[in-house]
């Protein structure tokens, strides 16, 4: 599972530094146009920044238990928008940015899990 994890990331680094040469070298290239809303950047940064300074504050709580609750806060606000109970509407875009968001908080620490689960495996 640890070499799964290490190609993975293998593969969307390469990824990644494709799309920023490509951008970097072309001279047309637009960077506005690939700039997401920015109510969905909101949702991404709160539910990034959230989780991570609550798993800072928080250091005796999982953090898998944090940010599953932040997860569930934010769905449960998305979903009272339906019934009109907060302002806004429902948008599937804003669910996804929060699973976005709480996800690259808790990204480091999966990954810490699976180096060491791929230690153990070692030994």
């Amino acid at each position: 599972m640890n070499a799964v994890v290490i190609w993975g990331g293998r593969v969307l680094l390469l990824a990644v530094f494709a799309v920023a040469l490509s951008g970097a070298l072309n001279p047309n290239h637009d960077a506005s146009s690939q700039v997401p809303p920015p109510d969905v950047v909101q949702h991404i940064g709160y539910g990034y920044l959230l989780t991570l300074l609550s798993i800072a504050s928080l250091p005796r709580v999982n953090p898998w238990w944090i940010g599953g609750a932040f997860l569930v806060m934010a769905t449960s606000f998305d979903v009272m928008q339906i019934f009109g109970l907060v302002s806004g509407t429902f948008q599937w875009k804003d669910v996804a940015a929060n699973v976005g968001g709480v996800a690259a908080a808790l990204a480091p620490f999966a990954l810490a899990r699976f180096r060491m689960v791929g230690a153990r495996g070692a030994l």
